[in-house]
């Protein structure tokens, strides 16, 4: 079991590019559901431009906040991302999640060129990223979210997601039904931490007793087979696999980079591992 529980109960965030203003994703995403739903540890927006957000003392750099942070929540431009997870790995981060988009999902040489020196800086800190091009962690128990309208308690369901809207959709119907989520993960292009990490987690978590996933493709073939088996033989796991359709495999492509892959050997795969597989959301 990989130890990832560091990444689901940190003792402290950071929001690096949390705003005053009403429309910033990094507040009403990543600040505003922390404070409403009492998150208990440090909280510290990052904004050289303002002294508070929403009420919490703000700091103009990842350097310049007083105590530990084990999490941090990236919201700044690309290009400025390569400092920034310097800044990090100076400060004993432990976990860099990435909003910020402009990666390789694009499919142009700077994205991809960046999220390589990105991956690299953490690899070599000693760091770990989800992301980019993700919303993080919804983890109940946390008091962690990435939307302030989540249930606030805990369930029996773990959610591993490439797409962030997906994983705000998925939660939402649940509410409806009352099905309520243990943990819930959007880890985007996945450029270090992927789905078979998420997976191996996930078989091992006590608090999870169904694992559902929504996926847009692999980068390690083998080994998230390997993960896949291992929790199909713990627990219940339900897949949606995007990119079923001509049209489906390039939209994934364009959304996080994933290669979609051939739909039959996934088919193949989940019906050999005793998956569930399903065709949407509802």
């Amino acid at each position: 079991m990989p130890d990832l529980e560091y990444i689901f109960h940190p003792k402290s965030i950071a929001i690096v590019g949390a705003s005053r203003d009403p429309s910033s994703y990094a507040t009403n995403f990543f600040l505003k559901p922390l404070i409403q739903f009492g998150y208990e540890g440090k909280t510290y927006p990052v904004n050289p431009k303002v002294r508070e957000i929403l009420g919490v003392k703000a700091y103009p750099s990842i350097l310049d906040v007083p105590g530990p942070v084990e999490y941090v929540i990236c919201c700044i431009r690309a290009e400025l991302t390569p400092q920034l997870m310097r800044e990090c790995v100076t400060k004993g981060v432990k976990v860099v999640q990435l909003f910020t988009s402009g990666f390789s999902e694009t499919g142009e040489k700077e994205g991809v060129r960046l999220e390589r020196e990105i991956t690299e800086i953490a690899r070599q800190g000693g760091m770990r990223v989800i992301g980019p091009n993700c919303l993080g962690i919804y983890c109940p128990s946390s008091r962690i979210s990435f939307d302030a309208s989540f249930p606030k308690e805990s369930g029996s369901v773990g959610f591993l997601c490439q797409s962030g809207g997906n994983s705000i959709e998925l939660v939402q119907l649940g509410d409806a039904r009352g099905i309520r989520f243990s943990k819930v993960v959007s880890f985007g292009n996945a450029c270090d931490l992927n789905e078979a990490d998420f997976l191996e987690y996930f078989a091992h978590d006590p608090q999870t007793k169904v694992i559902v996933g929504y996926l847009e493709g692999t980068k390690e073939g083998k080994r998230f087979a390997k993960a896949l088996r291992e929790a199909a033989r713990a627990k219940p796991v339900i897949m949606l696999k995007g990119g079923v359709s001509g049209a489906g495999t390039e939209a994934v492509a364009s959304h996080t980079g994933a290669l979609a892959g051939n739909n039959a050997v996934w088919d193949s795969l989940f019906r050999h591992l005793g998956v569930i597989q399903v065709y949407d959301l509802e």
